[in-house]
């Protein structure tokens, strides 16, 4: 393409010639792919192209270029929400929890809107991490500053608790999840996983208040709850239709 007069690449050509190279493995074509790239960036493409430098940069594990682009970016006369999003996400690929802490507590002191997705991002990585006091604490900070956590960041939460065998707290973490987003449809296996500790416990009024909850707020109808029975006896014969 580059040898042809009538065939002119832009920025995308290079993003996906990057793209390429990185799931190959061929780093060095990669980073030429990527300078080459950031030539191409106009000021209309500049957004979604600088955004997409850093997740790239961050997938081949340059934290230096990383940087880079991200100071370069920060030129702009305001750095949106979607900016630190993207830089926060690339150091956590990076697996720099603590780097990624720091560009959060920035992004707090911009005073940008409170946008939810952003400390989501991190409540995510935590649960991952099984960092859960933090996962917790950070929706809590959010909550205070008028932000509304979703179902997923409950979810996670609920997820992380399942892995050390917090169960009680899982559940809790779910309820949240149904009563923040009625119609929010959580994976069986975690319903089952919270269901099948309370009834092990010989706790049988909680399980039918927790499975009333989920009916309620219409996670599922009676066959299904039906269904999710025989799955939590082991029979594990529910179809793909169960939630």
């Amino acid at each position: 393409m580059e040898s042809d007069g009538e065939v002119v690449g832009d920025w995308n050509t290079y993003c996906v010639a990057a793209d390429r190279c990185l799931k190959a493995g061929i780093m060095e074509m990669a980073m030429t792919m990527l300078k080459k790239l950031e030539g191409q960036i106009t000021e209309k493409t500049k957004s979604i192209a600088f955004d997409t430098l850093l997740k790239l940069y961050a997938r081949k594990g340059n934290k230096d270029e990383l940087y880079r682009i991200w100071k370069s970016d920060e030129k702009r006369d305001k750095i949106y929400n979607k900016g630190y999003m993207s830089m926060i996400s690339s150091l956590l690929m990076l697996d720099d929890i603590e780097a990624a802490e720091m560009m959060f507590k920035e992004w707090e002191s911009r005073g940008l809107s409170y946008y939810f997705r952003v400390p989501n991002i991190l409540i995510n990585a935590y649960c991952r991490n099984n960092l859960l006091e933090k996962a917790g604490s950070l929706i809590d900070h959010a909550m205070m500053k008028g932000s509304e956590p979703s179902a997923d960041a409950w979810y996670s939460l609920a997820s992380g608790y399942l892995e050390v065998n917090q169960i009680p707290m899982a559940k809790e973490a779910m309820k949240k999840a149904i009563l923040v987003c009625p119609g929010w449809k959580p994976i069986k296996e975690t319903l089952a996983s919270c269901l099948d500790h309370l009834e092990g416990k010989g706790d049988q009024n909680k399980a039918e208040e927790f499975i009333e909850l989920l009916r309620t707020e219409n996670v599922f109808s009676p066959v299904a709850h039906n269904r999710l029975r025989t799955y939590i006896k082991g029979l594990k014969s529910q179809s793909d239709g169960l939630l």
